[in-house]
């Protein structure tokens, strides 16, 4: 009967796994694209590391006119270039996000990433 039990969760137990284990590759992928970006977009002058993210989580709330102030305050931030390449939002597409912990010429601060849903391509950040 215990066995009988325990055969019945198994299947809980292997669908639990899956997801943490997508949701693992989910984060890695977040944080290769975040990588990626600003390696492409930091101010030359920019000394920088990364040394920690946060948890990935997704969003419908932000607009397209939130993004285009966002871009337009990051075109200010003289850490980054000023002709900033950002991936293009898919319409009416959820976005995914993820903070990210920087060391910028010393001084520590921490941005919030914006991404695609299938996580390619940073469409703003702030």
């Amino acid at each position: 009967m215990e066995r009988e039990f325990k055969m019945k969760r198994l299947p809980i137990y292997l669908i639990l796994c899956a997801a943490l284990l997508a949701s693992c590759s989910q984060k890695q992928k977040a944080k290769s694209t975040v990588k990626a970006f600003l390696e492409t977009n930091m101010a030359e002058q920019s000394d920088y590391s990364v040394s920690d993210f946060g948890k990935l989580d997704s969003t419908r709330y932000v607009t397209d006119s939130t993004l285009t102030a966002m871009r337009q305050l990051a075109q200010a931030n003289k850490t980054f270039r000023k002709d900033i390449k950002y991936g293009k939002r898919p319409a009416k597409e959820q976005l995914k996000y993820i903070t990210a912990k920087l060391s910028v010429n010393e001084t520590d601060t921490t941005y919030t990433f914006y991404l695609t849903n299938n996580l390619e391509a940073v469409v703003s950040f702030k």
